[in-house]
């Protein structure tokens, strides 16, 4: 799910912020390799947990990882908070969702446009393989809009093979690479394995 023209450019990146995106490729890298990796025959798989933080995550998307980031998502950054709680922010491209299927007159899409900051604040768990993303508050622009457009924000830029539709607010859904559980702490998400 990916956060957006108030951009950064890579080449403008800290020295610091390039050892994070580092230190994130290697975090994935060894969930990856877990997840490829087969069991021992009639031995389960021992739990292996990966720690980053969001510093971490956010120096990835903006280098090493922006080839992950959906197109139309611009400068995304993630925070995590105490409590499982996430804020995500980045600037969405509104012309591609609203033109990505027809629409009436009516649909609230239909009249939105251009580049806008959108920001979300909500719950992120995971538990038993699967995860749920809860939103408390959100804003496009200053404005907060119907849930309904929030929701078709999030389908559309999270749609991939895996999910077709997307991902559904509040509902569960498959967390990928065997990630068995998802825990957020402020500053920090463990993936477990």
């Amino acid at each position: 799910m990916s956060l957006i023209a108030l951009g950064v450019c890579v080449n403008a990146q800290a020295p610091g912020s390039k050892r994070d995106s580092e230190k994130m490729q290697e975090s994935l890298g060894a969930i990856l390799t877990r997840a490829a990796s087969g069991a021992v025959k009639g031995k389960p798989k021992a739990p292996l947990r990966t720690t980053f933080t969001d510093a971490q995550l956010n120096a990835w998307l903006l280098a090493d990882g922006k080839g992950n980031v959906p197109v139309g998502l611009l400068s995304p950054t993630v925070t995590f908070l105490a409590g499982g709680k996430v804020t995500a922010k980045a600037v969405v491209d509104l012309d591609a969702v609203r033109k990505s299927k027809p629409r009436s007159m009516l649909d609230p899409m239909n009249w939105l446009s251009g580049l806008i900051p959108v920001t979300l604040t909500g719950t992120l768990s995971g538990n038993g393989g699967m995860g749920t993303f809860d939103v408390e508050t959100w804003s496009l622009g200053s404005v907060t809009l119907p849930r309904s457009v929030l929701q078709e924000l999030i389908s559309y830029y999270s749609k991939s093979p895996d999910y077709p539709d997307g991902i559904t607010l509040g509902k569960p859904f498959p967390l990928p690479a065997e990630v068995r559980e998802l825990i957020i702490a402020r500053g920090t998400a463990t993936v477990v394995q």
